[in-house]
C-alpha cells in the first residue's frame, strides 16, 4: 500500500508539473464577445489559434497569465480554421513539436479560460483520420482525436504528450460535432506561411465540375468515371490552357480522376505555377493538355 500512494501521489504531481509547463505557451484569446478561445504561442510574439474564434479583426486581445496584450491579425486561413495573431511584447519560452502520433498514446490538453486560468484534461488518442476535406476544396492530410476532456474554450488550445511536446491544436469547427487536433506538422506550416504574409497557396484549376460515368468503349484500362467540366472561369489556369466546357477530365499526371475530390487532392499536391498534364476526352477522343497551375484565390 505504501508504494502504491507514493506512486499515485507522483503521477499525480508529474500531472501537474506537466500541466504547468505546457501552460507557459498557451493564452486566453480575446477575439469575440463574452466568448475567449486559447492561443499557441508557436514564435516570439506569434500566436496561433482557431480561426473561427475571432469573430472581429480589430480588438483583438490574447491574456497570458495576468497580463492582456493588444493583438493584430497577421493571417487567417479559414479552409484549415487556422489563424496567427502578430502580439508585440509576448514573449514566452517556445514549445517543442512532438510530430509521432500513436492510438492510444496518452495526452493531456491545455487551454485557457476567459480570465487566463489554465484548464485541462486527460485522455489518450482515440483514432488517427485523414485526409479531412473541410467542405471548401481543401483537404487537411491528417486529424487526431482524443477523448480528452473539452471545455469551453478549447478550440486553440493544445494536445501535448507525456513528455510535454505538442502534437496540435484543438479545434471544434472542422468536424461538426466533435473536436479534433490539426497536428503539429501542418499548424506550423500553415501558421509560418501566414504570419509570413504569403498565404496558403494551393493549386487552383478554375473549373466547375461534376461526376460522369463514362461509356464502356471509352475507359480503355482507365476507370468507370472522370468529371465534366461544366464551367470555366475567365482567365482561370484552365480556360488558358484551352480546355473547353464539356471536356472529361479522367487524368492529372497520370493519376486517374474519378471525382471531384480526386482532382482536389491532386491540386493540393501541385505548386502553383507548376506546369500539370490533363488528360480529357474531347468529342469521344482522348487528349493531354498541359496545364499551368494557378493559385486558389484567398479567402
Amino acid at each position: 500500500m505504501p508504494t502504491e500512494a507514493f506512486s499515485l501521489t507522483t503521477f499525480s504531481t508529474d500531472l501537474a508539473d506537466l500541466v504547468e509547463r505546457a501552460s507557459a505557451f498557451v493564452v486566453s484569446v480575446h477575439g469575440r464577445p463574452r466568448r475567449p478561445s486559447s492561443g499557441l504561442v508557436f514564435a516570439p510574439e506569434l500566436v496561433v489559434t482557431a480561426d473561427h474564434t475571432l469573430e472581429r479583426d480589430d480588438q483583438l486581445a490574447v491574456q497570458a497569465a495576468d497580463v492582456r496584450y493588444p493583438a493584430t491579425l497577421a493571417g487567417r486561413d479559414a479552409a484549415t480554421d487556422v489563424a496567427v495573431l502578430r502580439v508585440p511584447g509576448l514573449r514566452t519560452g517556445e514549445p517543442k513539436r512532438a510530430d509521432g502520433v500513436r492510438v492510444g498514446a496518452f495526452v493531456v490538453s491545455v487551454s485557457r479560460t476567459g480570465s487566463g486560468g489554465v484548464s485541462a484534461g486527460v485522455g489518450v488518442i482515440s483514432a488517427i483520420g485523414g485526409p479531412l476535406r473541410t467542405g471548401r476544396g481543401i483537404a487537411l492530410p491528417q486529424i487526431i482525436r482524443t477523448d480528452a476532456a473539452a471545455r469551453p474554450g478549447t478550440s486553440g488550445g493544445v494536445i501535448v504528450d507525456a513528455a510535454g511536446g505538442v502534437l496540435g491544436m484543438t479545434t471544434s469547427a472542422l468536424l461538426r460535432g466533435f473536436p479534433v487536433a490539426i497536428p503539429s506538422g501542418s499548424l506550423w506550416e500553415i501558421a509560418g506561411a501566414l504570419a509570413a504574409d504569403q498565404g496558403v497557396k494551393r493549386g487552383y484549376l478554375g473549373v466547375g465540375i461534376q461526376p460522369v460515368r463514362l461509356p464502356e468503349r471509352q475507359r480503355a484500362g482507365r476507370g468507370e468515371r472522370g468529371v465534366l467540366i461544366v464551367s470555366l472561369a475567365p482567365g482561370g489556369a484552365a480556360d488558358r490552357a484551352g480546355l473547353l466546357v464539356g471536356d472529361v477530365a479522367v487524368a492529372f499526371n497520370e493519376q486517374p480522376i474519378e471525382d471531384a475530390d480526386d482532382l482536389q487532392d491532386a491540386l493540393a499536391a501541385t505548386m502553383p505555377d507548376a506546369s500539370a498534364a490533363l488528360d480529357v476526352l474531347r468529342g469521344g477522343a482522348l487528349q493531354r493538355v498541359t496545364v499551368v497551375v494557378g493559385e486558389r484565390p484567398r479567402e
